[in-house]
C-alpha cells in the first residue's frame, strides 16, 4: 500500500486526466483563491462558480484516483497470480522432470527386453536348424551303444593281447631254451 509522502509525490509527477488536462497544482490554486476571496472580496457570485469548479475538479481527481487505484489493486493481484502460477509451473516441471526419468527407466527396460527378445528369436531359428530332440536322444542311445560295445571289444582285445604277449614270450624263452640246447647237448640230456 503506497503511503502519503509517496502519493503526494506521484501526483506532483503525474499528469491530471480531466477534461482540462491539467495537475493536481489547480486544485491549490482553486482553494488559494477561494481563501483570498474569503479574506477580501465580497463577489459571492465568483467564489461560487470556483467552489463549483473546485468541486468538480476534485470529483474528477477522486475519480482518476480511484481508477488509479484499481489498477494498483489489479497490479497487485496480477503480480500474486503470476507468483502463484510461476510455482505451479515450477512443480509441474519437477513432476515432468520426475516423469521423464520414469519413462527413460521404462525405456531402458524395454531396450533390454527387446534386446532379449531379439537374442531369443535368433536362438529359436537356430533350434528350428537342429534336428528334434527325440531325433537327438535316440542317435545318443545309439552311440552309448556303440561305445560300450567298442570298450567291451577294447577290453577283450586288450586281455588277448597280454594273454598273446604272455605266449610270445613264454615262446621266446622256449626258443631261448631249445637253443641252449641245443648248444649244449649235455644239458639237453639232462632236460630229458
Amino acid at each position: 500500500k503506497m503511503t502519503d509522502a509517496q502519493l503526494q509525490a506521484r501526483l506532483r509527477h503525474s499528469k491530471f486526466d480531466g477534461a482540462a488536462g491539467g495537475r493536481p497544482k489547480k486544485l491549490l490554486s482553486h482553494v488559494l483563491k477561494m481563501a483570498s476571496m474569503m479574506e477580501g472580496s465580497d463577489n459571492l457570485a465568483e467564489f461560487e462558480a470556483i467552489y463549483t469548479q473546485f468541486l468538480k475538479d476534485l470529483t474528477l481527481y477522486e475519480f482518476n484516483m480511484g481508477r488509479i487505484q484499481v489498477v494498483v489493486d489489479t497490479s497487485i493481484r496480477e503480480c500474486q497470480a503470476h507468483k502463484e502460477l510461476q510455482g505451479e509451473v515450477a512443480a509441474d516441471m519437477e513432476r515432468t522432470a520426475a516423469d521423464i526419468a520414469v519413462l527413460k527407466e521404462q525405456v531402458a527396460h524395454e531396450r533390454v527386453i527387446r534386446a532379449n527378445k531379439e537374442e531369443y528369436a535368433i536362438l529359436a531359428k537356430q533350434a528350428e536348424k537342429l534336428p528334434p530332440r527325440s531325433k537327438t536322444e535316440k542317435n545318443k542311445a545309439a552311440l552309448n551303444e556303440q561305445l560300450a560295445r567298442l570298450e567291451e571289444q577294447t577290453c577283450v582285445q586288450t586281455q588277448k593281447m597280454e594273454l598273446r604277449k604272455k605266449q610270445f614270450q613264454l615262446m621266446l624263452h622256449m626258443v631261448d631254451e631249445l637253443r641252449r640246447a641245443d648248444a649244449d647237448p649235455e644239458d639237453a640230456a639232462m632236460i630229458e
